[in-house]
């Protein structure tokens, strides 16, 4: 029964190479089922990694309070108008009113023309407190971050995010180099290391960091904040921080009916669990959109080794009258299709690993190949392309030699 078996195998094989436009065509449907589930897996995965390092660059545990764009003055709106409610004295209350918070900065920010050397750029210009760096977790590339007693002492010094170091910098390292803002000299102390694209869509390596007193005093000449970092304790300290804010707030920030509130204070748990949410939303839909391509890859499947059933009725029926059984033309059918179903998925594997690898680099998304997905996806689809091809094996099994030798 062995040498049989190992028989029909080898015939097996042998008539796999012949049938080489049939084989390939099922090698085809198989590899482009997988390859389609793990490259649009990957990419929902790298999207979901992307959103989730910029909600971890912006802290997980954080309140973030603005003023609002948008107030009434004199019944009428002003929409845009600048809002310069947001004053020492409310900064001062919430520390002194929020017992969870760990870490605080207020920052105020305004665009400048930078000049160094020939070079001049225009481009954001943030005033700061030393806490706003290891509220976001940003670490440094070169030289230093600037210190409270520099934001005492209006010091003049700056830090450069990586595109205004390169841009007006070049290959040299800018630190000890002086940087004109606004005319104002400036000592370059140190480079943030290169961070990309925020969730608000603004590119943080764009940008230039200062002691937040010597911003508003120095070059701006303002007395308000453009917002407030607060870091909490716990994730869990979120919402009676929140609210803590929101009453501490509303002692001076009286809203009416023709004029709304003028804050907003965003909570990052909120938006953590909207983006997980989201995510766990579109990597449903993703594997639905990957098993529905696997199933038409199967039908696809069986339908080539219909074909190919029927177009051999006259030889499969010859060896059932010449004694073989029902059981070693199913075994010979379904080892056929199992041999196929291996090798498209193997070819499956390789090109959803390349696919996946260009897909992030025109997304330019990070490049994520799960290996634990990949394997469940390559039994799935094995398993499934077996499956579907039993029907034209047990077609095959079940043929009348009669009939069969007469066909035509």
């Amino acid at each position: 029964m062995t040498r049989t078996l190992l028989y029909l195998m080898r015939w097996s094989l042998r008539r796999l190479w012949r049938a080489r436009l049939s084989s390939a065509l099922a090698l085809t449907m198989a590899s482009l089922g997988l390859a389609g589930v793990l490259a649009s897996v990957s990419y929902s995965a790298a999207s979901r990694q992307q959103v989730l390092a910029q909600i971890r660059r912006l802290g997980t545990n954080v309140l973030i309070v603005t003023p609002t764009e948008s107030r009434a003055v004199g019944g009428r709106a002003r929409t845009g108008a600048i809002t310069t409610t947001l004053i020492e004295r409310d900064y001062r209350d919430i520390r002194q009113g929020v017992p969870s918070l760990v870490r605080a900065s207020a920052w105020v920010s305004r665009p400048f023309t930078l000049k160094a050397r020939d070079l001049s750029k225009t481009t954001t210009v943030i005033g700061c407190e030393p806490a706003y760096f290891d509220i976001k977790s940003w670490a440094m590339a070169d030289g230093r971050p600037f210190d409270t007693a520099e934001d005492r002492r209006l010091a003049r010094v700056v830090l450069l995010g990586q595109t205004v170091a390169r841009d007006l910098f070049g290959r040299d390292s800018p630190v000890g180099a002086r940087l004109f803002i606004n005319r104002v000299p400036f000592h370059v102390v140190g480079v943030l290391a290169e961070r990309g694209q925020s969730l608000d869509v603004s590119n943080e390596d764009d940008e230039v960091y200062v002691p937040l007193r010597t911003a508003m005093h120095r070059l701006m000449n303002i007395d308000y904040y453009n917002g407030l970092l607060l870091q909490l304790n716990t994730l869990d300290d979120m919402d009676a921080a929140a609210g803590a804010t929101d009453q501490t707030l509303q002692r001076f920030h009286h809203a009416t009916p023709r004029i709304p509130i003028d804050y907003q204070i965003e909570n990052q748990k909120t938006l953590i669990d909207a983006q997980t949410t989201a995510a766990n939303r579109l990597a449903f839909f993703v594997w639905w959109i990957g098993v529905s391509g696997l199933v038409v890859a199967g039908l696809g499947m069986v339908a080539i080794a219909w074909i190919g059933v029927k177009a051999r009725t006259t030889e499969l029926g010859t060896r059932r009258a010449v004694g073989s059984s029902a059981a070693l033309i199913f075994f010979q059918i379904a080892f056929e299709a199992a041999v196929l179903a291996l090798a498209g998925c193997a070819i499956g594997l390789a090109l959803g690993w390349y696919g996946s690898a260009a897909i992030a680099w025109r997304a330019g998304l990070p490049f994520v190949f799960e290996w634990r997905m990949a394997g469940l996806a390559l039994l799935s689809a094995f398993l499934l392309n077996v499956a579907f091809s039993t029907l034209p094996a047990l077609r095959a099994a079940r043929l009348d030699p009669i009939r069969a030798m007469t066909f035509e």
